[in-house]
């Protein structure tokens, strides 16, 4: 049983808990499929105005990463719980959200030792929830994984920039910032990779507090019709285009 307040947190983050069967063709798991991947990257590049597949599937992994990765590692860290999914329980939704099955999903407390539970809920949500979806993107649109993964690190360094500020409790910023080097420091195993994707890209400073620029670059700029106000990220590498960055 879930406690109520689990809904109200993931709904911050665009997730929306349904107690009816998902019936979509934008299921995660579907899209693990390359025709179903295709399908849908065609159908958002039409929606956001992208020039390419590749640009679409970018955004698409950006978003994603917000939608299920910072959702996830936030109840994780902030609250030691976390509402688990599996790729048959979650579908996309044409509005940018995702809507989770509630009779597919289970929620897990921290219970015996935090680092074997932190390293079963990661390893969890990585191999089943991520990592496939990134595989599939680079195979149909040819992203490559430096700009894949580089977008998901955006978002948790993002997220925990923000706990660490936000938190008043000593031992919530002491568990932020075990956590925040755990994804750092953890094998590739735990990520379903070789090597650990995020070993250079999670780069904020001991104190979680310091920002710096991405390595690579998301594209955003190419889209002909941005969400947003100005034209390129906040943490965009290209040195030319500081001062007329986009959040």
């Amino acid at each position: 049983m879930r406690p109520e307040w689990v809904e109200r947190e993931l709904l911050n983050f665009g997730v929306h808990i349904t107690n009816g069967p998902i019936t979509s063709d934008r299921t995660l798991a579907a899209l693990f499929s390359e025709e179903s991947a295709m399908r849908l990257l065609e159908a958002e590049q039409a929606v956001m105005h992208a020039p390419n597949l590749a640009v679409a599937a970018s955004m698409f992994s950006k978003r994603y990463a917000y939608l299920a990765v910072s959702s996830s590692l936030y109840l994780m860290t902030l609250y030691d719980d976390i509402y688990q999914f599996s790729p048959e329980a979650c579908a996309f939704r044409e509005d940018w959200k995702i809507e989770l099955d509630e009779m597919r999903c289970s929620f897990a407390q921290l219970e015996g030792d935090r680092h074997e539970w932190r390293e079963q809920v990661v390893h969890t949500l990585f191999t089943q929830c991520v990592t496939p979806l990134l595989d599939v993107l680079n195979r149909t649109s040819r992203l490559p994984y430096s700009i894949l993964w580089e977008n998901v690190a955006v978002r948790i360094n993002s997220l925990y920039h923000s706990m660490m500020r936000e938190s008043d409790e000593p031992e919530v910023k002491k568990r932020v910032q075990k956590d925040y080097l755990f994804l750092k420091q953890a094998t590739g195993e735990i990520f379903g990779a070789k090597q650990n994707p995020f070993r250079h890209s999670l780069n904020l400073d001991e104190s979680l507090l310091e920002t710096s620029n991405r390595k690579t670059c998301c594209m955003y700029y190419q889209l002909e019709k941005k969400s947003e106000s100005l034209d390129y990220c906040l943490v965009c590498p290209l040195e030319k285009k500081k001062g007329t960055a986009c959040t």
